[in-house]
């Protein structure tokens, strides 16, 4: 099978690395020239428990090089998402599935004015990995992780099912659930929480769940959240939600959210796929959001000051 990552940070990174294990027809493209052309000089390096993998991986910035492929898996940030999917026009041929594995909501509305409907497959992961420079990831789940998609048609074809069983293949668990709706507004709980409060703090996830005063705000970014997913008619609760925060911190201890670096390295955020797409959400409704207001508001004060930071 034919699959590009469109987009090679950490995560795009390491479903490449994983797929190029097993498979040689399989593509990274990324317009940071730097990790490309690393990847292409030595290899992907994959660190897992203190142990280097490296991995040989087709990696370009050139859009045309891939030609069409039968799978393109997107993974760039949300504030990418529209340039990339123009990028990736010479790749995506009548029968090749986009399926977006990205963060937050809004994605799928981009992916939709390049690509037809039946064609999109949309889903999310929990696996993690850090960026530790170009050319170099480091795993960072535990466990073996979980992916889940799903047709935005609802219609599995063929390629679909053949895509999930190479992911499967590579030791990437994928299911294909039409229960993928729910499942990414669990993950939007801890990608609003964690996400935006470590990038605030400059903590890791262990770190800031030993603050209570992080729980309080937490919680009530749990409970807008749980709000606007019941009047969708999605079975989430607050209860849940702060149930799903506890699980993950259990288990993500020393992970540096992706949009921790994204502050350290003075980018945009994808702030306004998370608590600003509640916000919009919940705005539709009559929904008061304090909580995802306030740490909206707080993010893009930080994004619009990179240059005024004090020493």
């Amino acid at each position: 099978m034919k699959i590009v990552v469109v987009g090679a940070g950490a995560m795009g990174s390491l479903f490449a690395g994983y797929l190029a294990k097993s498979h040689e027809e399989i593509w990274v493209y990324d317009v940071w020239k730097e990790h490309i052309d690393a990847i292409n000089r030595e290899g992907l390096v994959m660190t897992r428990d203190n142990v280097d993998h490296r991995v040989k991986l087709n990696a370009t910035s050139d859009p045309m090089r891939p030609s069409v492929m039968d799978a393109v898996i997107v993974f760039c940030k949300y504030v990418h998402t529209r340039q990339a999917m123009q990028d990736a026009r010479p790749m995506i041929g009548p029968r090749t599935v986009v399926l977006t594995l990205q963060n937050g909501l809004g994605n799928v509305d981009i992916l939709r004015e390049t690509v037809p409907r039946g064609q999109i497959l949309f889903g999310l992961t929990t696996l993690t990995s850090e960026l530790l420079g170009p050319g170099h990831i480091e795993e960072s789940f535990h466990g073996r992780g979980e992916t889940y998609f799903w047709p935005l048609s609802g219609k599995i074809n063929d390629t679909a099912n053949q895509l999930s069983l190479v992911l499967n293949e590579v030791g990437i668990h994928t299911e294909i659930t039409p229960e993928v709706e729910l499942k990414i507004w669990r993950k939007l709980i801890v990608n609003t929480c964690y996400n935006t409060l470590c990038a605030l703090t400059g903590l890791k996830v262990g770190d800031l769940i030993d603050q209570p005063a992080a729980w309080d705000i937490m919680n009530g970014i749990a409970f807008e959240i749980a709000q606007v997913a019941q009047r969708k008619g999605l079975p989430l609760d607050e209860e849940e939600g702060r149930g799903i925060l506890k699980k993950i911190a259990a288990e993500t201890l020393n992970h540096v959210p992706s949009m921790v670096n994204d502050v350290r390295n003075h980018k945009k955020t994808e702030i306004d796929c998370l608590n600003g797409a509640i916000m919009r959400e919940a705005e539709k409704m009559g929904i008061p959001t304090p909580y995802n207001r306030t740490i909206y508001n707080m993010v893009k004060i930080v994004e619009n000051t990179y240059d005024s930071r004090l020493k």
